[in-house]
């Protein structure tokens, strides 16, 4: 059977096509328009000047020197007191401090060289008040570095050891961030003087 369309009138399979073919136009704009807004909503790292970090110079480098105190390893009898100068002004300093342990220990050898890189990871409750939200930090142990006597003789045997950590950023080359930081003995000696002497600092800032 025939049957007979009137002028104007568009067969009901072409008009379901064109349904379709603007459904899919229509699926695939919001699929892109998502695609957009996750590419938009993607954070960009913070650079060093955007976040107002101060250079590694003076006292900050004597404080944070990329150094691990032999006696927190038992090489050596504990230097550090309850009241100790530099290890107060170390805690008012730090930008987090807090019990560490060592997660990860990375070397990089190049030219008889080695770098070590330790990857940090502190306790969820810390010895003082922090702004940070990380709470897993990488430091670099170089040539250079005071610690880089024990990394080397210790090389991963570092790995599950633990300390107080005293951490702070600063503004590195080419505006990067890069973190010092000191390792001192893992005990509730040296985590009571820290605690009074973030205390007082934050007495003082009232």
């Amino acid at each position: 059977m025939t049957t007979l369309l009137r002028r104007g009138a568009v067969p009901r399979a072409a008009a379901l096509s064109v349904v379709l073919f603007l459904g899919s136009l229509a699926a695939a704009g919001s699929l892109a328009a998502v695609g957009g807004c996750a590419g938009a909503d993607s954070p960009e790292p913070q650079s060093a000047k955007t976040l107002g970090l101060p250079n590694w110079v003076g006292t900050d480098k004597e404080l944070f020197d990329d150094q691990i105190d032999p006696s927190a390893l038992g090489l050596m009898p504990s230097q550090l007191g309850r009241r100790d100068e530099t290890l107060w002004a170390r805690a008012q300093q730090a930008e987090i401090i807090g019990r560490v342990r060592v997660q990860t220990v990375t070397v990089d050898s190049r030219g008889g060289d080695s770098t070590y890189h330790l990857g940090l990871r502190f306790a969820n409750e810390l010895l003082g008040p922090t702004d940070l939200e990380d709470r897993d930090f990488e430091v670099t142990i170089e040539p250079r570095d005071p610690a880089y006597g024990i990394a080397k003789a210790l090389d991963t045997g570092l790995h599950g050891r633990t300390f107080v950590g005293f951490l702070k950023r600063f503004a590195g080359a080419d505006d990067q961030v890069e973190v010092h930081f000191f390792l001192a003995p893992d005990s509730a000696e040296i985590a009571k003087a820290v605690q009074e002497a973030v205390a007082i600092k934050e007495v003082r800032k009232r």
